[in-house]
């Protein structure tokens, strides 16, 4: 005889939802952040003037004329077009019966991923800093001395100012750890807020998941059909009959026309041409959102740019064993400068709003931002991009 008394045991649920562990939000804490454009609650570019003259002076000769300089004033411009938005809904049958908030936690849910996307975009600004340090392999017995550039590359540009930030990956936080256990820092308070880890160096060192990654595709020979290149866990496939296959792509004329193709796909994922077929839809929002990529016909490579992923995956099987993504270029972003630089201005946060629905028994439930993110002139003297090789870091 066996006992059966499964059928009087109850399922219960957990009092809450799973807890999402999101990416730690920075932008604010590093850039000149505004709300206006320069004190106004409109417009949507905001234009910046710096002024150019010769640095050293003419020689003077008693009793003659001094030579006259040139001056030249150069304007550049922010342009708050960045956009982005999420709508869902909620039944109110749904909102009575679920044992959860569940407005609340998807409405949550929105606002952190809006607020990544804000700081994928200002991170990628470290490729448009003034001064690079490249450093291949990082180790904690390394760490000194990659910091110890990224000062002399500030103090190359007259930045003297000591009150400095360093974005960094969990990787490069791996290797100053190490080198700074048992070593004098500055924790304090704000450990782990906006992902702070610590004070060095004059450094307050912000770990982030978000950094911007580099990859180069050396390709010199035109590949051969069903030959493929991986970007970010999205295969690309070179076919002779461009079909119907998201992903495809033309084999041109010849191999720059062929790698004009797949940048031109990456560049527009979400169109579908004679030449190339779009993405899926959801990895077409994920490339129009994050991924760029720059054909270079001359150095016979492609030049692919991420936001958000810290360190960018890259793959490939081509015909030719010598067209491959070379090592030593595939590069993670790491940024460093003086707090203020870049530029951000946000004319709206993340912020829910909520809108009967007309034809149904709820709620509509709105979150969108409007920005813009640039790096001038002067914001870049004060900005180091530091890039360590990446090939092989776990994406």
């Amino acid at each position: 005889m066996a006992n059966n008394l499964s059928a009087s045991f109850p399922e219960v649920r957990a009092g809450e939802m799973q807890r999402e562990f999101f990416k730690k939000n920075i932008a604010k804490v590093i850039c000149n952040f505004q709300t206006w454009l320069d004190g106004k609650s409109y417009g949507d570019t905001l234009n910046r003037v710096y002024s150019s003259m010769p640095v050293y002076p003419n020689a003077y000769t008693r009793g003659n004329s001094i030579p006259e300089v040139d001056l030249t004033d150069t304007k550049e411009s922010l342009v708050i077009n960045k956009q982005y938005a999420y709508r869902f809904y909620i039944d109110d049958f749904d909102n009575i019966q679920d044992k959860y908030s569940v407005a609340i936690e998807y409405w949550k849910k929105t606002g952190e991923y809006l607020s990544n996307q804000v700081d994928a975009d200002v991170l990628a600004e470290a490729i448009n800093a003034g001064s690079t340090v490249t450093w291949w392999t990082l180790s904690n017995s390394t760490v000194m001395s990659v910091l110890g550039n990224a000062n002399q590359a500030l103090a190359k540009k007259n930045i003297m100012s000591k009150d400095r930030y360093a974005v960094i990956s969990p990787e490069f936080e791996n290797q100053l750890v190490q080198y700074t256990a048992g070593r004098q820092t500055v924790l304090g308070d704000k450990i782990w807020q906006n992902g702070y880890a610590m004070t060095f160096m004059w450094y307050d060192f912000y770990t982030s998941n978000l950094l911007c990654g580099t990859a180069e595709l050396a390709m010199a020979t035109k590949p051969t059909a069903n030959d493929t290149v991986t970007i970010a866990g999205v295969t690309f496939t070179f076919v002779s009959t461009i079909g119907t296959t998201p992903g495809n792509v033309l084999i041109g004329a010849d191999v720059d026309a062929t790698r004009a193709n797949l940048a031109k796909l990456i560049n527009a994922p979400a169109t579908t041409t004679t030449t190339w077929v779009a993405l899926s839809a959801d990895d077409a929002k994920f490339f129009a959102a994050r991924i760029s990529a720059v054909n270079d016909d001359t150095a016979d490579k492609l030049t692919v740019t991420a936001k958000w992923v810290g360190t960018l995956s890259v793959a490939s099987s081509l015909t030719n064993q010598t067209d491959t993504w070379t090592a030593t270029a595939q590069l993670q972003h790491n940024l460093f400068g003086v707090k203020g630089n870049p530029y951000l201005i946000m004319q709206r946060q993340p912020s829910v709003t909520e809108v009967e629905a007309q034809d149904k028994m709820w709620k509509y439930f709105k979150n969108a931002v409007l920005y813009g993110v640039k790096t001038f002139h002067d914001n870049a003297q004060a900005m180091v991009d530091v890039t360590i090789r990446s090939d092989g870091f776990t994406a």
